[in-house]
C-alpha cells in the first residue's frame, strides 16, 4: 500500500500505517547513517595505519643508516651466505 493510499482507510488504520511507515523509514535512515559513519571511521583507522607505517619506516631506515661499519658487516653476512648456501 502507497502512502497515498492511507486516505481511503478509516483513521485508526490509517495512523496504524503511518506510524508503520514512519518507523521503518526512521530505521532505514538510521541504518544508513550507521553504515556511512562506519565507513569514515574504518577510513580514519586505514589512514592512521598507514602513517604510523610510514613513520616506523623511516625510523627504521634512520637507525640503519647510523650503524658504523655498516657497509662491512653487510660485506661480511653476504660473503658467509655466498659461501655456505643451504
Amino acid at each position: 500500500m502507497h502512502p497515498s493510499d492511507f486516505a481511503a482507510c478509516p483513521p485508526s488504520v490509517r495512523y496504524t500505517l503511518l506510524a508503520a511507515l514512519c518507523w521503518t523509514r526512521q530505521a532505514e535512515l538510521v541504518d544508513g547513517l550507521v553504515d556511512g559513519l562506519v565507513e569514515l571511521l574504518i577510513g580514519l583507522i586505514h589512514r592512521i595505519n598507514a602513517r604510523a607505517e610510514r613513520r616506523m619506516e623511516r625510523e627504521l631506515i634512520g637507525q640503519l643508516a647510523a650503524v658504523p661499519g655498516k657497509r662491512g658487516i653487510f660485506t661480511k653476512m653476504v660473503n658467509a651466505a655466498l659461501s655456505k648456501p643451504r
